[in-house]
């Protein structure tokens, strides 16, 4: 089996590897026990292959030849910014510091159903200054500094999320300042936010969960709402004022 050596360290077994366009390695596919050293532990990067994971890069790489990203063999406890949990893939930042991990990695198709990869999952708890849940959830992201970006719910998932404008149910996942604040989040329902302007119709059907970096009601630092999509919304905002809301049957959270 070939072997390929790089500024991390050697790779054994590379059955398979690709290259950037400018000829640096972008990715292996290993058919050899690896162990790589990181920053949240010792990782083994896939070595099998399953009908739930099939044609993955086992590691990926910066141009740079620094980690980018490693599919693990099987699930591992990592050592993260805010404790242990569980991993099947990981990425990195180009200087080393965990970007974000995914208790699980299957490739969800025609072969491997969401409810089958549900079904493997442990629901995981977070406790943060505007909401505290179990759930299962498909990824958490990191600043480089460590702090929380986003944490990413699996599909069907809902917690809630403490606002000054009161509690909203929540679905796909949440945004976070570096200080720590809500930054975004994606509504499970319709949820009508009575403000100094008027009432918002803050609920997009058509959001979907890749990741819960960016959102469709977003707050500023103090909690204020500042930006939406409108875009993306019905046309109740548009429909309906304050003067409405005593006959009104949708439930604004005051």
């Amino acid at each position: 089996m070939n072997m390929i050596q790089l500024p991390t360290g050697i790779f054994a077994g590379v059955e398979s590897h690709s290259c950037y366009p400018s000829g640096e390695l972008e990715g292996v596919k290993l058919s050899e026990k690896n162990m790589l050293v990181t920053h949240v532990g010792e990782l083994i990067p896939a070595y099998t292959e399953t009908h739930r994971r099939k044609n993955k890069f086992s590691v990926k790489f910066y141009k740079s030849g620094t980690i980018k990203a490693i599919a693990l063999n099987e699930v591992q406890e990592i050592q993260t910014p805010i404790g242990e949990f569980p991993a099947e893939a990981v990425t990195f930042f180009e200087t080393g510091e965990l970007k974000r991990f995914f208790p699980l990695d299957g490739q969800i198709g025609g072969m491997w159903s969401e409810e089958e990869e549900k079904k493997l999952a442990i629901p995981l708890s977070f406790d943060l200054p505007f909401t505290s849940f179990t759930a299962i959830i498909s990824g958490v992201a990191f600043y480089q500094s460590g702090n929380i970006r986003s944490i990413t719910l699996f599909p069907g998932e809902t917690v809630q999320i403490a606002t000054k404008f009161g509690n909203i149910p929540t679905r796909n996942g949440f945004s976070l300042y570096e200080s720590g604040n809500l930054e975004s989040l994606e509504p499970a329902e319709l949820t009508v936010i009575k403000t100094p302007t008027g009432p918002i119709n803050a609920y997009d059907p058509d959001a979907v969960g890749i990741n819960a970096d960016v959102n469709s009601l977003v707050f500023g630092e103090d909690g204020d709402i500042i930006a939406m999509n409108p875009a993306r919304f019905g046309s109740l905002q548009m429909m309906c004022g304050p003067e409405d809301c005593a006959n009104c049957s949708l439930g604004c959270i005051i």
